[in-house]
């Protein structure tokens, strides 16, 4: 015969704040990121008593529950305040215990392949039981790992991520994770190029980010290629060149702070210098595990326009038409491209193509048509 037990003393026995000292000690941190009036307002021992032992008839109050939402994403207030069996392997699907083992055990194997990144495929019944994730933890699990999940669970409140993605995640546990990689590329009448990059990492490794390679190649260069940090946040950037050619800038972001394990951090920067002349494309690699990129052209003054594609490169060379997942537009004389790729392995890439009516040349076509009229 088992025991049934409320779902939220479970969690925080999972946890370690059953002690009611600590629990008003997070109860309070939680509080002050939602309403700063809510800290102090933890409940009495005595009452903390009555939530635990199922005693409670219905909800707490709606501050109550704002905070313990808070407290532990994922999990509704009337989810918190089921019973459960606590003889039965159900965990905190969507909580610390479960992610954190399924952290640990993918950084001890980084450089395994993580297939499941590329496709979710069929879901079980713990999504959270993902990539040879041990069912129980007895094990001790060092505090970096712990921060990692922890980070990850705080992303996926934020970013509405589902288990199915939060596990995919958390399977690359060892690595420097892109959450988001965005690319505006701004072309002008003449085709001179402003290329913008944003970056949102997610530091899952055991060592300090504070260096970001990257490089930058334009076919056409009339100009010498510049590299301007663009200020995100606290954190500051420093471009420091590294080897350079007419058309290839090969650089490194230098990060100050550093973005520690467990954190994630924003880099940006733009290229200036390059021309888009005739062959109108733009290739972008994936060096690391890429959640989603967006790749953004705006192409002024060229009137409408004619064509447009899009490959994705596989790690292995294959190569796949993604010209369907292209958005565009003409605005006047303007022309906007937008393609949105998800879920990139190091060593993928993506290629877009545009041709365009060129405003300039078509005027000049319609004027010979009228002269020899």
């Amino acid at each position: 015969m088992t025991d049934n037990s409320i779902r939220l003393r479970m969690l925080l026995r999972e946890r370690h704040w059953q002690k009611y000292s600590t629990f008003c000690k997070e109860y309070d941190r939680i509080a002050g990121l939602i309403d700063p009036e809510l800290v102090g307002t933890a409940p009495s021992r005595g009452q903390l008593h009555r939530w635990l032992s199922g005693e409670l008839k219905g909800l707490p109050y709606p501050d109550h529950c704002r905070v313990l939402e808070g407290m532990f994403p994922g999990w509704s207030a009337q989810r918190l305040f089921e019973p459960v069996d606590e003889g039965s392997p159900e965990s905190d699907g969507f909580g610390v215990g479960e992610l954190i083992r399924a952290v640990s055990t993918a950084m001890q194997t980084p450089d395994a392949n993580r297939v499941g990144w590329a496709s979710s495929g069929t879901r079980g019944d713990s999504a959270m039981k993902l990539d040879g994730a041990i069912a129980s933890s007895g094990e001790h699990i060092p505090d970096s790992k712990k921060r990692i999940a922890k980070k990850l669970i705080a992303l996926a409140r934020v970013m509405r991520l589902d288990d199915d993605e939060t596990a995919r995640i958390a399977s690359l546990a060892g690595h420097v994770v892109e959450l988001e990689m965005v690319v505006d590329i701004f072309i002008d009448a003449d085709g001179h190029g402003c290329v913008t990059y944003r970056h949102e990492l997610f530091n899952m490794s055991t060592e300090p980010v504070s260096r970001l390679p990257r490089e930058v190649w334009f076919e056409h260069t009339p100009a010498p290629l510049q590299i301007t940090p663009i200020a995100t946040g606290t954190r500051k950037t420093l471009i420091q060149r590294i080897h350079d050619t007419p058309g290839l800038a090969k650089f490194a972001c230098q990060l100050s702070p550093p973005i520690q394990p467990g954190e994630t951090g924003s880099v940006a920067y733009e290229c200036t210098g390059g021309q888009f002349v005739s062959d109108h494309y733009w290739r972008q690699s994936a060096i690391r595990y890429t959640r989603h990129l967006t790749i953004t052209l705006h192409h002024q003054a060229v009137g409408r326009l004619l064509s447009y594609s899009a490959q994705e490169e596989q790690p292995g060379g294959a190569e796949i038409s993604v010209s369907d997942a292209i958005i565009w537009d003409n605005d006047g004389d303007d022309v906007s491209v937008t393609l949105t790729r998800d879920y990139l392995r190091p060593g993928q890439s993506v290629t877009v193509r545009w041709d365009v009516e060129h405003i300039e040349r078509t005027r000049t076509n319609r004027e010979h048509e009228r002269q020899n009229l």
